[in-house]
């Protein structure tokens, strides 16, 4: 294998700038408003919100802008202002100290989240070796032992229980032990910070992707240890941004001690606040589903990657990643869509078909419910699984251990050519990264090849997100049940 056929990403284009018309549209689809009903919120004529929608009008004036921003809760920059308001105050020749000194603080911040998303894999292997090593999955993971099962299950076998009232978790990261993660305000009066980690992303380092949205919380894990009975995940309501304001601020935390010196104990007191990384009732704990994709010939078999696009996400930006993952969340905001979508296998289908297949994101806020029966591309897939032509396992649960976030651990082995045939159209780039391939002149739906010595290169040398890394390291130990049909050699 040569250096000029190694990990191939293609160029990511260039999003396009959104307007303040794009904006009020967007706002009103996802909030359920119409013209009328987001003009009586702006105190604005409906006939004026039609046409700055439309682009017949523009909105240049700064005080219109600010106005809006303010009564949307919009960040400024959101639409087209600097951040803050210490630029406003200096052109009047004012200097405020209370705001030079927030504006100091928001600064360290930024520089410190830099470090972080240029560094996240370097600190999670080393915030995992502040953990016993039984608590070690792979580079980066921990997982309690009985956490990840003898043999990967069947994902049709794994039972997910609901818990109608969860205790409410006593971790928010607000607490005065994550004040370090979170920076001063500049409007806030003297000394007063941000109380969320999330918000302070939102006006100070926002993604592209960045939206809040009802999500599962993971609560309890039982079962499937040494093989025996049903493995079982417990679950409740939480939403994205609660999960960040605790994850994030954990991270923060971890870099800016590395950054002081290197990590200890008592250089972390909000991850010496949270404790046992594994009570997962004390905090919301947020899982992603992750899928590692293996194609499945003959003779031999492939799998997916993705690089993750460090500045359209809000977490494992800059990283290898198998593909599909994300967050385990309901498609709408309807009771109906949080108990058709509350299981796994949907989860991994919606991924793929946004992912892979460059459909539109199913994100939580709409009101049309998915038919998984008759709407594709979900009716072919489920097709395809119920024939033995998809086959989708789970190997278990494991925590990052620079964020605490969970990591449901699945593997997905599609038959060679039933994967060419449902991935035929696959993208080479999405709204989170670009599709890898082992060279800009092979095809994306070729993959990486799936063997010993590509697996061992990728988890050695390059920068591989620790739950893909763990897919990657369970899968192969595994093969002969994933892949019963091939021999495949250890040093190939």
């Amino acid at each position: 294998m040569t250096g000029q056929t190694w990990l191939w990403t293609p160029p990511q284009p260039t999003p396009a700038t959104v307007g303040v018309g794009q904006l009020l549209r967007a706002y009103r689809q996802a909030h359920g408003l119409t013209q009328q009903q987001l003009a009586d919120r702006l105190g604005f004529d409906q006939s004026y919100v039609s046409k700055v929608e439309s682009g017949r009008r523009a909105i240049h004036d700064i005080s219109t802008l600010r106005h809006i921003a303010r009564h949307l809760e919009l960040a400024p920059e959101d639409v087209g202002l600097a951040p803050g308001t210490l630029i406003d105050q200096r052109r009047a020749g004012r200097r405020d100290p209370v705001s030079e000194q927030a504006l100091a603080s928001q600064r360290s911040w930024r520089l410190t989240r830099d470090t972080l998303n240029r560094n996240r894999l370097r600190l999670a292997t080393a915030a995992a070796r502040l953990y016993p090593e039984s608590y070690r999955l792979s580079p980066g993971l921990l997982a309690r032992p009985g956490w990840v099962w003898p043999r990967p299950v069947d994902i049709a076998n794994v039972r997910l229980r609901w818990a109608d009232d969860p205790p409410e978790p006593v971790l928010t990261g607000a607490e005065p032990e994550a004040d370090g993660s979170r920076p001063l305000l500049t409007d806030g009066g003297p000394y007063l910070r941000y109380q969320r980690y999330s918000r302070a992303m939102r006006d100070l380092d926002r993604p592209t992707l960045f939206e809040n949205r009802l999500s599962f919380r993971l609560l309890d894990l039982s079962g499937g240890e040494r093989g025996a009975g049903r493995p079982e995940l417990t679950f409740g309501h939480t939403t994205y941004f609660d999960a960040l304001d605790v994850c994030e601020s954990v991270a923060h935390e971890t870099a800016a001690a590395m950054m002081n010196g290197g990590l200890s104990w008592p250089s972390l007191p909000f991850r010496r606040r949270i404790g046992d990384p594994f009570d997962l009732a004390s905090r919301p704990v947020l899982p992603s589903v992750n899928t590692l994709t293996i194609r499945a010939g003959e003779q031999e078999a492939s799998f997916v990657l993705h690089r993750r696009s460090a500045g359209s996400v809000a977490t494992a930006g800059g990283v290898y990643h198998v593909i599909p993952a994300g967050v385990f969340q309901p498609s709408g905001i309807t009771p109906f869509h949080q108990r058709a979508d509350f299981d796994l296998w949907r989860n991994v289908m919606r991924e793929l078909s946004e992912e892979l297949l460059g459909n539109p994101d199913h994100d939580g806020s709409g009101s049309s419910p998915i038919d998984y029966d008759n709407d594709e591309p979900f009716r072919t897939f489920e097709e395809a699984r119920r024939d033995g032509r998809i086959r989708v396992s789970c190997f278990g649960v494991g925590l990052d251990a620079l964020t605490l976030f969970g990591e449901i651990l699945t593997v997905l082995v599609i038959e060679a050519e039933t994967f060419d045939h449902l991935f035929a159209e696959m993208v080479r780039s999405n709204a989170e990264g670009s599709v890898v391939s082992a060279g800009p002149d092979r095809d994306a739906t070729e993959g990486i090849p799936f063997t010993h010595a590509t697996i061992r290169r990728l988890i050695e040398t390059e920068p591989i997100a620790p739950a893909a890394a763990a897919c990657l390291e369970l899968a192969w130990r595994h093969r002969e049940l994933l892949l019963p049909r091939l021999r495949l050699r250890t040093a190939s």
